[in-house]
């Protein structure tokens, strides 16, 4: 009997990996592995890095990287969801939709896939799905543009030619993607129970596009974090976290930029990366575009109590600038000793400031560096969403080159390249703005202290429905058609872009 209950227990456990093994790669200089449940530079059969230099296997910028949400609910309980893997088969996620009207997945292994597309491959699809002998390949044939069943009936983006709401290639539909290459996953946390934060699931469906500018290795990541369940939970606090590797993982640090550009970072603080890298040292960053960056904290590897979490209190305190052992994230050394409290790790911004703070200054004992930075939401409603968007790069600097200046360069770069390419809004309310009815049926007034130019809707992936000049009113009606669910009214005035969320109920 007990060799019985081992072998399903190692059947179980082979099916759960098996179960999250698709994946795509991205990048040229920094090659990424995007796996299917959302989980980012990981090989995840062996918790091995999938992030290199050149694509080579001896020069890792990257163990892992990934989300790290933690929400509170109505009646005060924490619930947590996180890509942080600490050992194999530790997932938190799961590829797959949720059920809009059941709140359960499907099975994880039809959803085992990284959709992959290129623009040059959608250009040639326009220019030639009418021509006899031409047939759809099959990055744009497979593309999960529609839901069936109870799944959303729309989930990847997709250009709908004879505007029927069903995608089908073969009549001229094609994916529309972000960039000269793009990733989709669609992941959910209820799937199973939680083995990487070890807590209560959260009931969100994530939809991911993870994409490639022009003449660009950075990869942008886009995400919506769509809450299927009837959870009303009132404060949420969305991480990513980077997990460094940076060639040798023993002489590692961190840092963070928590003004403009908001960024976290990992770098190899030695003179020379003996065996990988040598004198070109290695750094990766993330860099924060559409939300307020409101915490950074950084554990290393050992079990102290700024170490790995091994415990769900231990992922929850993390995200409130909290140790394992609930002291307070203070200013100085490793952030461990009883000083002046702070939200920011290793804070690098401003260098006349009290707060500048950086490893180099104690010195640290170099190690093993994760880092996470954390934006806040004062709620995610049922069928609500909330949209994060971040550029992951990495790149090498010389022991000679100052590299705060040369991750402020090159974050603001990301930053002004995304903003030129992208639609960017914020998901916080202005309170300049009034909108009433809300929710409404499509009737509804705008009425604002200044004067509106333009006002524009978009849906919660991004796709633009209503481009309209106003005109410089500051108060007018509108009566729209648009299908029931959650969208963003962008404002235009002369002093900036304001922006509401608009509820379309049937």
């Amino acid at each position: 009997m007990r060799f019985f209950i081992i072998l399903i227990a190692f059947a179980w456990n082979i099916t759960s990996i098996r179960a999250q093994v698709g994946y795509s790669t991205m990048g040229t200089e920094h090659t990424l592995r995007v796996n299917a449940n959302g989980s980012l530079g990981m090989d995840l059969s062996n918790n091995t890095p999938a992030s290199f230099y050149n694509g080579d296997i001896n020069l890792p910028f990257l163990k892992q990287a990934g989300l790290w949400i933690v929400a509170e609910d109505n009646n005060g309980q924490f619930h947590t969801a996180t890509h942080y893997a600490s050992g194999i088969d530790s997932f938190d996620f799961w590829a797959g939709p949720v059920d809009t009207l059941t709140g359960q997945t499907g099975q994880s292994a039809d959803w085992d896939n990284a959709w992959k597309v290129t623009q040059e491959e959608i250009i040639n699809h326009k220019e030639n799905y009418q021509k006899t002998g031409y047939n759809v390949p099959k990055s744009i044939a497979t593309w999960p543009a529609n839901g069936s069943d109870g799944f959303a009936k729309y989930l990847a983006p997709f250009v709908d030619i004879n505007n029927n709401k069903i995608y089908d290639p073969a009549s001229g539909d094609y994916p529309e993607i972000k960039g000269i290459e793009a990733t989709y996953c669609i992941f959910n946390d209820i799937a199973e129970e939680h083995n990487a934060s070890f807590g209560q699931e959260l009931g969100i469906e994530i939809q991911m596009m993870a994409y490639r500018l022009t003449n660009s290795s950075q990869v942008y990541l886009e995400y919506y974090l769509i809450n299927r369940r009837p959870s009303i939970f009132k404060s949420v606090k969305v991480g990513f976290f980077i997990d460094g590797e940076c060639g040798s993982r023993t002489d590692n640090y961190a840092g963070t930029l928590e003004q403009f550009p908001q960024t976290i970072f990992v770098y190899n603080s030695d003179d020379t990366d003996e065996n990988h890298f040598e004198k070109d040292l290695p750094y990766v960053i993330a860099t924060f575009l559409n939300e307020t960056l409101s915490s950074t904290i950084s554990f290393d590897d050992k079990h102290s109590i700024n170490g790995k979490p091994t415990i769900n209190q231990h992922f929850i305190n993390y995200s409130n600038s909290l140790w394992k052992d609930s002291s307070m994230l203070s200013i100085g050394e490793d952030g461990t000793t009883k000083a002046e409290k702070t939200s920011f790790i290793f804070s690098q911004s401003i260098k006349n400031s009290k707060s500048f703070w950086t490893e180099e200054d104690r010195p640290n004992v170099a190690g093993g560096r994760t880092i996470l930075g954390f934006v806040e939401a004062s709620s995610l409603n049922p069928k609500d969403y909330l949209k994060l968007d971040i550029c992951l790069d990495a790149g090498t600097y010389v022991p000679n080159e100052v590299l705060r200046e040369k991750i402020i360069s090159q974050s603001t770069k990301n930053f002004i390249q995304f903003r030129k390419t992208s639609n960017v809004f914020k998901t916080r309310i202005d309170n300049q703005i009034t909108l009433y009815p809300n929710p409404s049926t499509g009737t509804f007034k705008i009425k604002s202290n200044l004067q509106v130019q333009n006002f524009i809707v978009y849906d919660y992936q991004g796709i633009k429905h209503i481009d309209k000049e106003i005109f410089s009113n500051t108060e007018f009606s509108c009566n729209i058609l648009l299908n029931p669910g959650v969208y963003y009214l962008q404002l235009i005035t002369k002093e900036g872009m304001q922006t509401k969320k608009l509820c379309i109920r049937p």
